[in-house]
C-alpha cells in the first residue's frame, strides 16, 4: 500500500555487496536488532516489499544566509549524498529476497533481511523479440530495455553504442540480463541496477568526478597496496562515492607492498632457453631475477 516503517531507533548492522561486473545484482544484507514481536511478524510476514538504507552522520547544518534563518525550506528527496549541506544520503535501495530471525545471545534477538537491487527485473526477465535486419547495438538495447521496463527498471546511464549496421536480422530469446551481457561487451562496458535504474558505464568512463579522501575527509587509516589489483581504502560512510567512480589519494599515504630479499631470493625465475639457427631449446636451469615489480 506504499506504507513503510522506519527502523532509525534500533540497532542495525548491514554489508552491501556492490562489485564491477556485469550480471550481478547489488545484495544488500541487514540486521535489526531486538524489534517488538508485532513488528517481527509483519517483516516476516512479507507485509513489506522494499528496503532503502540511508545513512550518514549528524552534525553538518544547511549553510543560509542570514534572512533566510528560520525560514522552511523545501529540498527534493531524490537528491541524496553530501549535497545541500547535508552528511548523509541513500545507500541501497532493493527489494527484499527473505528474512528470517535468530539471536546473537539469549537476551539479543533480530530480524535479518537480504535483498536485492531491481531484483525483479534481474531474475525474471525474459526476452523473446526479432529485429530486422539494418538494425543496431543501440536497437538491440531498446529492444531489451522494454523486457526490463515491464519489471520495474528504468534506463539509466548509457554509453556510447556502436554504429555498426548489422545487414541480416536476429531473434533475441533468453534472459534478458545475459543479453545485455552482450551488448555491454561490444560497447567495451559493464552493467549493473543502481536503484531501480539499467546502468552500463565504459570501461574509460566513470560516474562522478574525484572525491578527495584524507583524515579530513574521512579516510580510515592508511590505503594498501596491493599486487596488481589496486590499492584497498577503508573511508567513513559516503554516500557520494559510488562504484565506477573516481576518488583522490595523496600517493604519500599509501602503503606499498614490498617483497623482502627472502621472498625475492625464493622466487623462481625464468627458465633460460637456447636459440640455435631456429631451434629453440630449454636448459633447465632458472635466471634468478634482479628484482620483483610490485
Amino acid at each position: 500500500d506504499g506504507q513503510g516503517i522506519e527502523l532509525s531507533d534500533f540497532k542495525v548492522t548491514f554489508t552491501i555487496d556492490w562489485f564491477n561486473i556485469s550480471s550481478a545484482s547489488r545484495v544488500g544484507t541487514f540486521k535489526i536488532y531486538n524489534l517488538s514481536a508485532d513488528t517481527v511478524n509483519r517483516i516476516t510476514g512479507q507485509e513489506f516489499s522494499k528496503v532503502r538504507l540511508i545513512a550518514g552522520y549528524d552534525g553538518i547544518a544547511p549553510e543560509v544566509s542570514a534572512s533566510d534563518v528560520g525560514t522552511v525550506r523545501e529540498v527534493d528527496a531524490a537528491d541524496v549524498g553530501q549535497s545541500d549541506g547535508r552528511n548523509y544520503g541513500l545507500i541501497f535501495s532493493g527489494e527484499i529476497r527473505y528474512s528470517v530471525t535468530g539471536k546473537d545471545s539469549p537476551i539479543d534477538a533480530y530480524v535479518l533481511i537480504q535483498a536485492a537491487d531491481t531484483d525483479l527485473a534481474f531474475a525474471t526477465s525474459i526476452t523473446s523479440q526479432t529485429l530486422a535486419a539494418g538494425y543496431t547495438v543501440a536497437d538491440v538495447n531498446r529492444a531489451l530495455m522494454k523486457d526490463f521496463e515491464v519489471k520495474g527498471a528504468t534506463e539509466g546511464l548509457t554509453p556510447e553504442m556502436p554504429a555498426t549496421v548489422f545487414p541480416r536480422g536476429r531473434v533475441l530469446f533468453g534472459m534478458t540480463r545475459h543479453l545485455m551481457d552482450n551488448v555491454a561487451g561490444q560497447c567495451g562496458a559493464t552493467w549493473q541496477f543502481v536503484d531501480g535504474q539499467r546502468q552500463m558505464v565504459a570501461n574509460n568512463e566513470y560516474v562522478h568526478d574525484a572525491i578527495v579522501l584524507n583524515s579530513a575527509t574521512g579516510l580510515i587509516g592508511m590505503p594498501q597496496q596491493t599486487i596488481g589489483n589496486g590499492v584497498n581504502v577503508r573511508a567513513l560512510i559516503n554516500p557520494n562515492i559510488r562504484v565506477n567512480g573516481l576518488i583522490q589519494l595523496d600517493q604519500a599515504s599509501v602503503y606499498r607492498t614490498a617483497l623482502s630479499n627472502n621472498d625475492i631470493a625464493m622466487a623462481g625465475g625464468q627458465i633460460t632457453d637456447q636459440n640455435t639457427d631456429g631451434n629453440i631449446t630449454l636448459s633447465g636451469t632458472t635466471a634468478q631475477p634482479a628484482s620483483i615489480a610490485t
